[in-house]
């Protein structure tokens, strides 16, 4: 492979999809055409018959033509299979060969062939081989629920029942398409409303062979009704059993299972989908004709790549097109790639050019090559106009197998702008590339690049702002090299070249670079390669990669002291001479600017780092407060320091436009977490963004992290940092976030849940304090006191303990009804209980009409889950808690809710002892058991903040 198809292959990987050639099933050749006559004694064989043996061969496969792998095979001597000759196993091509004496009338016996194959008592060699075929249809009568399926198993039939009233059988949609996705959702799942206008796109069009069943294991039938209905979904979709998620070991919603026409589980894909290619590459591969049946470990794997369906015009018909003034130019289009889409000719507001032909074209790219010929000093340039997904449709400007730049987004408005990719070092013929490459999400614009006017101009003509690569090495004949003077800047942190305020020092970690052409940096010390006296530098490396990864200049990373050191390291342990102490600037880079007025290029590492990380200003709506994501940034986000003059409290506050929010974080130089936001403060109601309160200290640098939830979201994220007070109050979650579970001594085994927060202690006056521990003379500290919120939804439970007025959508007035009111303090009654007399309540208490319903809903799990929520105990009023109801009591707090002049604290109310034993009652039924002060969970506290 030559380094223009490692570029390519590397700039590919995140978005080309990659079909595999399915394996022909078959045995090994060595085995091919043994004869049955020779071979040695029957020694080896079981029973240790004498007379001569041959080699026989036995071939299990699926009538899809799929071998099975691990089948015990043993072979008999006759048909009563008592006198067993030799047994083995099927190996990855469905093959075995057994060692056997010479005879006419074995009897060949499966064993370990899963459940819903069809076997025969035996089988019989033909001659001295035995091709079994097994047909497989989906297991009758078996539960879904505690069961345990996965890749390769033959699906168990099952029945459903739509809100509608539909029953959805898979073995009857079987009979008519011949294949089933099986789409495992939940109405509030974000990436599940994503993905299916694709799937319902893609459904309507291969209708006729394709069945889609979706199922929702945590909403009741009502809830998905209503979600198919505003949806506009028109394959069948139902309520199942929560225990059917567990079925398939599902880890994430959305999970996507593939059934065949044979009743097999051959793929299985968690994660949203973004476009309607991967189904209809699914729908078509399944639903073929000439389906060759095959298990797929990865979508990949099944996604088919789209061949061009235009060509190139000529180089001349090109030039001519687009050439500006008397220059040299050869165009090409890439000719070893048979899925390489041409740029083609075309006209953009009037203007002739070309432009790429992959739009709407997922996971592909688009190439045009230009041979320019340039003289010393001189630069190419061409305009152009983008117009595609910001971040993940990408234009890549390569000079000389030389990735230069990247160009996407939409331009708004439509105006074309001009780049020069290169300028000449010597006179010379130099390949300018321009390769369009597209993601397999969504599109925007036109989705595409036109590029019109290639030209030549002298360097010091070039009139827009223009970095062009030079490597930090130099040689004419490949052996004596010559580099770059570097200095190293103070201010900075960094080398530059020339001058300590010259161009950044770059160095290329995960690209191929003229250390080693055949291996990246990233390569090299991944592999253990890069290992000094036992210890291994990748680890060291490590950090650095992570920079290079999210770089706005892909794999490269600016050069501090820290990483300088490192590549001396790996100069020494993988360099080509010794005494070279300058080989490690073969690994680098920096860029000559021309269109800037002298100022040099950017960090590209900017705000990855602590000691890169922007500078955040005090104050509110400060332009230069904010963070820019265009692409994926992991570890989370990007850094800026703040360094506060006097020391307080300082409240960090977002503000975005995000669908799905962000998250915020306050680090320490080493990105320690000192503060992580777990919208703990009460009156900070502002969905989607962040509120951070923090003391800190003057003269201390703290870097805060602001990233959208969604890491592949893009966009700019502000935000205001404001000085508060010397200290404050505030009046915050006693425990946020999750529960969480306390490790063994190997920090393993999980052995007890924890409710997490502060430690309470239980004061002389009957209330509960925050536990602040004991003075030096043991006596004991009291914090604030705590506060249960009667009228706040927690993060638990989705209604307020007391019934309160609410806005819906529309800011309409409505009802909010309390676990008091929804019989949640009635401890005769548990979480099962309440299911079943809800659907009772809604069928006016009907046993009979609620026992028919659940017939329905439930099907073939209806005896079992009957039996689990005991629902004859509960139709006659027979319920299964291991208390009282409490109902009447918790009531009598609803006059003690706090209605005072503190508005953060309005309706809550101080627990005492009684109320934190209710509490508790309440957090056992519903959540975890027994976990010790669970029902701080519902609780605020005055957090004391300050010096």
């Amino acid at each position: 492979m030559d380094r223009m198809k490692k570029i390519l292959a590397l700039l590919l990987v995140a978005a080309m999809m990659c079909s595999l050639v399915a394996m022909v099933a078959g045995c090994s050749s060595e085995d091919d055409g043994a004869d049955a006559t020779t071979g040695t004694t029957g020694s080896d064989a079981v029973g240790g018959d004498t007379a001569k043996t041959g080699s026989y061969k036995v071939t299990v496969s699926t009538v899809g033509g799929m071998p099975l792998e691990g089948i015990a095979v043993y072979v008999y001597a006759d048909s009563t299979l008592t006198d067993l000759k030799n047994y083995g196993e099927t190996d990855a091509q469905g093959c075995v060969s057994l060692e056997l004496p010479v005879a006419a009338d074995y009897a060949i016996d499966l064993e370990g062939v899963p459940d819903g194959y069809e076997l025969k008592d035996y089988y019989v060699f033909s001659g001295n081989s035995a091709e079994i075929v097994l047909t497989s249809s989906l297991v009758k009568g078996e539960s879904l629920s505690g069961a345990s399926l996965g890749l390769g198993d033959v699906m168990y039939d099952f029945s459903v029942t739509t809100a509608s009233g539909q029953t959805v059988t898979l073995s009857e949609v079987l009979e008519q398409k011949k294949m089933v996705l099986l789409n495992f959702f939940y109405t509030s799942c974000g990436p599940c409303v994503t993905e299916f206008p694709y799937m319902q796109e893609a459904y309507e069009r291969y209708e006729d062979k394709v069945g889609v069943i979706a199922l929702d294991p945590l909403d009741d039938a009502a809830a998905v009704d209503g979600f198919q209905s505003s949806m506009g979904l028109t394959f069948p979709m139902a309520a199942c059993q929560s225990a059917w998620s567990q079925t398939f070991g599902i880890s994430g919603y959305p999970t996507s299972i593939v059934i065949d026409r044979y009743g097999v589980i051959c793929l299985i894909e968690v994660g949203g989908l973004t476009s309607a290619r991967p189904f209809n590459s699914v729908f078509e591969v399944f639903s073929a004709d000439d389906y060759q049946q095959k298990i797929y470990n990865s979508l990949d794997d099944v996604v088919t790549r789209i061949k061009p369906d235009c060509t190139m015009a000529s180089s001349e018909e090109i030039g001519a097109l687009i050439n500006s003034g008397d220059i040299t130019v050869t165009y090409r289009g890439e000719e070893e790639d048979e899925y390489s889409w041409p740029f083609i000719a075309g006209e953009k507001n009037g203007e002739a050019c070309i432009y790429a032909s992959n739009r709407n074209v997922e996971a592909s790219y688009a190439i045009i090559y230009a041979d320019v010929t340039l003289k010393a000093g001189e630069a190419v340039g061409f305009d152009y106009l983008v117009s595609s997904e910001q971040g993940a449709d990408i234009l890549h400007v390569i000079v000389n197998d030389e990735p230069i730049y990247t160009i996407s987004g939409v331009s708004e408005p439509e105006v074309w702008k001009s780049a020069y990719p290169w300028v000449a070092p010597a006179d010379g013929v130099y390949e300018v590339a321009l390769c369009y490459i597209k993601d397999d999400t969504t599109d925007e614009g036109d989705d595409t690049v036109y590029v019109k006017n290639m030209r030549i101009v002298q360097a010091n003509e070039i009139d827009v702002e223009t970095y062009i690569p030079q490597y930090a090495a130099s040689s004419e004949d490949g052996f004596e090299y010559t580099y770059v003077d570097i200095v190293f800047n103070e201010k900075d942190g960094y080398y530059h070249v020339g001058t300590e305020n010259g161009p950044l020092l770059l160095a290329d970690l995960q690209g191929y670079t003229i250390f080693n052409e055949d291996k990246t940096l990233w390569d090299i010390a991944y592999n253990g390669d890069i290992v000094v006296d036992g210890h291994n530098y990748y680890e060291d490396l490590e950090i650095y990669f992570s920079y290079a990864s999210n770089s706005s200049l892909s794999g490269v990373c600016t050069v501090n002291k820290g990483l300088a050191e490192l590549l001396q390291v790996v100069d020494q342990v993988a360099g080509f001479d010794e005494e070279d102490q300058n080989e490690w600037l073969k690994l680098c880079k920096y860029y000559q600017v021309y269109g800037t007025d002298g100022v040099q290029l950017q960090d590209p590492i900017k705000g990855l780092a602590a000691f890169s990380a922007y500078e955040a200003k005090l104050g509110k709506n400060i332009k230069t407060n904010y963070f820019y994501y265009e692409t994926a940034i992991i570890p989370r986000g990007k850094l800026a320091s703040f360094t506060p003059s006097k020391s307080g409290v300082y409240r960090i506050t977002s503000r975005n436009e995000s669908q799905q929010g962000v998250e915020g974080w306050i680090f320490d130089d080493q990105r320690n977490v000192l503060y992580s936001y777990e919208m703990c403060e009460r009156m900070f109601n502002d969905s989607g963004n962040v509120s951070m309160i923090y003391y800190m200290e003057a003269g201390k640098s703290y870097y805060i992290d602001i990233a959208f939830w969604d890491v592949y979201e893009v966009g700019t994220i502000y935000y205001d940092i404001e000085y508060v007070s010397a200290s404050m109050e505030l009046f915050r979650l006693a425990s946020p976030g999750y529960f969480t579970y306390d490790t063994d001594a190997t920090g393993s085994a999980m052995y007890h849940t924890v409710a997490g927060g502060i430690d309470v202690v239980l004061k002389d006056d009957g209330y509960y304090y925050e536990d602040l521990g004991k003075d030096a003379n043991g006596n004991q500290l009291y914090g604030s006191m705590l506060y249960a919120d009667f009228v706040g939804i927690t993060n638990l439970f989705s209604h307020p303990i007391a019934t309160v007025e609410g806005k819906n959508d529309n800011g309409e007035a409505v009802e909010v009804k309390g676990l008091i009111d929804l019989n949640g303090f009635d401890f005769r009654k548990t979480e099962d209980d309440l299911y079943i007399l809800a659907f009772m309540e809604t069928r006016n208490n009907d046993v009979e009409a609620t026992r028919e319903y659940l017939k329905t809903l439930w099907g073939e799990d209806y005896e079992a889950n009957a039996e689990q929520y005991q629902i004859d105990d509960v139709f006659a009023g027979r319920y299964h808690g291991k208390g009282e109801d409490l109902t009447e009591e918790i009531k009598g707090y609803l006059s003690k809710m706090y209605n005072g002049s503190a508005k953060e604290r309005v309706g809550c109310v101080p627990v005492d002892q009684r109320l934190a034993e209710i509490l508790q009652l309440l957090m056992n039924k519903y959540t975890f058991e027994n976990v010790d002060n669970s029902w701080t969970k519902l609780c605020y506290y005055y957090d004391y903040i300050g010096a």
